[in-house]
């Protein structure tokens, strides 16, 4: 799931012809775009490295060692209470379609709406009373505790979302179109729509296609995304 960085659609978008020949403007464009590239492509790869070593790390913790041995039950008790909040039955300020998340994504994205964007991802109640129970993270050989679990989805989450609005935040575009992976991956009541692309364009009819979020949970007929691991 790595590809080109948005950082590099916005340049080819907002790049004009200052001096020299068009053809020379050319060659610039291109060497600019490749250098963002390999940039989008180093930055996937340290988010990659980074996840593992804190799974590592968190595997050494006496936390780990000693809750590994409690039953499921029990981990998720002390993860909800954790959590706290009521329980919840269905994913909140959710979307009625996916193509309506989708659009609704890059209109929060085009106002550098923080709060619309976190509104539209999981939160850790939904995970503890939804998600966890029903994938395979309850039962071995995939076993673990929801904390850490949930952990490995927030950071990359958090971090991806930062980096979002950073690059992309305020910057109106318009969807063409996106493509998720053909065949969703379903865990009792969820499926998960993984691998998704999005083609955007700007006032000039440029296009560019990027990977923008993580994946999409649709449960009962309601979308949200799981997270914003992104390309950045």
């Amino acid at each position: 799931m790595t590809h080109r960085s948005f950082a590099a659609f916005l340049v080819a978008l907002t790049a004009v012809s200052v001096a020299g020949s068009a053809c020379s403007a050319t060659g610039e464009a291109a060497a600019t775009a490749d250098r963002l590239t390999r940039t989008a492509r180093d930055s996937t790869r340290a988010d990659s490295v980074a996840r593992s070593r804190q799974d590592s790390i968190n595997r050494t913790l006496p936390g780990y060692v000693v809750d590994s041995i409690l039953p499921v039950e029990e981990q998720l008790r002390r993860f909800r209470e954790a959590v706290g909040g009521s329980p919840v039955t269905g994913l909140a300020h959710a979307s009625p379609s996916r193509d309506a998340l989708v659009r609704r994504f890059v209109r929060a994205v085009g106002a550098a709406d923080s709060s619309e964007l976190t509104a539209m991802a999981l939160d850790a109640r939904e995970f503890a009373d939804l998600v966890y129970p029903e994938s395979p993270s309850t039962s071995p050989p995939y076993r673990q505790d929801p904390s850490l679990v949930w952990r490995t989805v927030q950071n990359p989450s958090a971090s991806g979302l930062r980096r979002l609005l950073r690059r992309a935040g305020g910057m109106p575009v318009t969807l063409v179109s996106y493509r998720c992976e053909a065949t969703p991956h379903r865990q009792g009541r969820n499926v998960l729509w993984s691998g998704c692309r999005v083609r955007l364009a700007d006032a000039g009819g440029d296009t560019a296609t990027h990977r923008l979020f993580g994946t999409i949970i649709e449960r009962e007929g309601r979308f949200k995304f799981v997270g914003y691991s992104n390309e950045f």
